[in-house]
């Protein structure tokens, strides 16, 4: 296919959140990902490597290189109309040949894997090292009835419970690979902002305040649930997602998303039983 490859700056974030929403229109995934907000970060910068492709004054393909800590993270959208012509694996070779002029160790990171980007990136030596799946709830279905435990008292959060949100989620999560053992003030600050739902996010305690389990959420975003070793396989988790999935349909809320780990079968199966299903697929690559 005969384009035009130009350089993109911010001036072209409206071509780029056109094409995003193209591609999710196809693809799917969470609609933050198509927001000119989380465009800017991956497309705009001093620092930020952008190519796009042309035709017809239309952008039908684009990538971006940024740097990271040691390394350079590949970006790249192609429009679902213009697919199956050699124009992704074009703009995957582009975006290689800068890359590697910056850094040795190369990324790449999608947010709605298709089965022929997975054949670009494992041709040209990629291999994934991470997926997780996207999850949809749509809230305006009736939610399972599915009771807290009797002699658990739950709490909403506020700044002075905070220290009992994060000794359940340290509980429930400490014994993962890949935990970050971050500390509260580290985990406070990546879990809020602007999006938080504090009415929603609930920690539950035993009588005597023990904190054995938690839910947090963001504007239509499950974005963690978790139990303590000792509490698990009581229901207690599927009880704080139905009551937070409760309160976030109160709040206005008509769909919710979470994302799981593809090595967390057991976390896919009770969201899946609770009326999620799978809408798009994230994933990042690492070259051999």
């Amino acid at each position: 296919m005969k384009v035009e490859w130009v350089s993109l700056s911010g001036e072209n974030i409206a071509d780029i959140a056109d094409l995003a929403q193209r591609c999710m229109r196809r693809d799917s995934g969470l609609r933050a990902t198509a927001s000119r907000a989380f465009l800017e970060r991956r497309y705009a910068g001093s620092t930020v490597k952008a190519v796009g492709a042309f035709k017809g004054g239309h952008l039908l393909a684009c990538g971006a290189v940024r740097p990271l800590t040691g390394s350079s993270v590949v970006v790249g959208l192609v429009d679902p109309a213009h697919r199956g012509r050699g124009l992704g694996s074009e703009l995957f070779d582009r975006l290689l040949d800068v890359a590697k002029e910056r850094s040795e160790r190369l990324q790449v990171e999608t947010e709605s894997l298709t089965q022929e980007a997975h054949e670009i990136f494992r041709s040209r030596g990629f291999d994934r090292v991470f997926a997780e799946d996207i999850y949809r709830c749509d809230l305006t279905d009736p939610l399972p009835q599915v009771p807290l435990l009797r002699d658990v008292e739950v709490e909403e959060w506020k700044e002075s419970n905070q220290g009992a949100f994060y000794d359940a989620y340290r509980a429930s999560f400490e014994d993962r690979p890949g935990f970050p053992g971050w500390s509260q003030a580290q985990w406070v600050d990546w879990l809020v902002d602007e999006t938080f739902l504090p009415q929603c996010s609930l920690v539950a305690k035993t009588g005597n305040g023990i904190p054995i389990g938690f839910v947090t959420c963001a504007q239509e975003f499950l974005v963690q649930v978790g139990t303590v070793p000792e509490w698990r396989q009581r229901g207690l988790g599927r009880g704080l997602a139905i009551a937070a999935l409760e309160r976030m349909r109160v709040s206005g809320s008509t769909e919710v998303f979470l994302d799981i780990n593809v090595n967390n079968p057991a976390s896919a199966a009770l969201f899946q039983g609770l009326g999620f299903s799978v809408i798009a697929r994230r994933a990042r690559y690492e070259q051999r």
